[in-house]
């Protein structure tokens, strides 16, 4: 149910500032109201809907920039993870990343990995809570309808994303940072290079 209202959310299925009710939502989806309740919690904690009483659901305006905002506060926290003690001293496990569907989850993913294994316990929480919200962001359907094209550049962003992998695997910690943070930038880049594109 979260995943379903997450696409819907971020392809424009529900306007910004639409305010819905949550028996439209579940009578439009089949479903009970309750799954419907606990789907919102989440959205509601990424800042994409709003639940107000006696008002019902409102759809945050949420737009590119906070996305953007998202990948750079992930990129501050890669280039200087905060040390503190208890750093993890796990192996890297390459299943996380199966079902994955864009860079940016992977990205997410080799991310909580790399700040869990600095010491960064608190930044690792927040980057895992993000990971659903940058998956889908990113995937094809969902970047055109926000005025992005996600397959521009994607073989660069491909080759850097098995360089961090392929460091992560090898438990090259740093190594695999730094590779993360050159996919953060690249991320970053998409939504620039759409709006200079715009602009001419």
């Amino acid at each position: 149910m979260f995943a379903i209202l997450l696409e819907n959310i971020l392809l424009g299925a529900y306007r910004r500032g639409e305010r819905l009710r949550l028996e439209d939502i579940a009578d439009d989806l089949q479903v009970s109201r309750t799954p419907v309740r606990e789907a919102l919690v989440p959205l509601e904690a990424l800042r994409l809907v709003v639940v107000q009483r006696y008002v019902g659901v409102v759809i945050a305006h949420w737009s590119v920039d906070h996305m953007v905002e998202r990948l750079r506060i992930a990129r501050s926290m890669l280039d200087e993870p905060p040390a503190c003690a208890g750093a993890a001293n796990d192996r890297f496990d390459p299943a996380l990343l199966v079902g994955r569907r864009t860079e940016a989850g992977c990205l997410g993913v080799l991310g909580v990995w790399v700040l869990r294994r600095s010491g960064a316990a608190v930044c690792a929480d927040w980057l895992e809570a993000q990971l659903p919200v940058l998956d889908v962001f990113f995937t094809d359907d969902v970047a055109a309808a926000n005025g992005i094209d996600a397959a521009l550049d994607r073989g660069r962003r491909i080759a850097i994303l098995h360089r961090a992998r392929r460091a992560a695997e090898a438990d090259a910690v740093s190594e695999c940072g730094t590779a993360l943070i050159e996919l953060v930038d690249a991320l970053i880049a998409m939504p620039e290079r759409f709006r200079v594109a715009a602009s001419a």
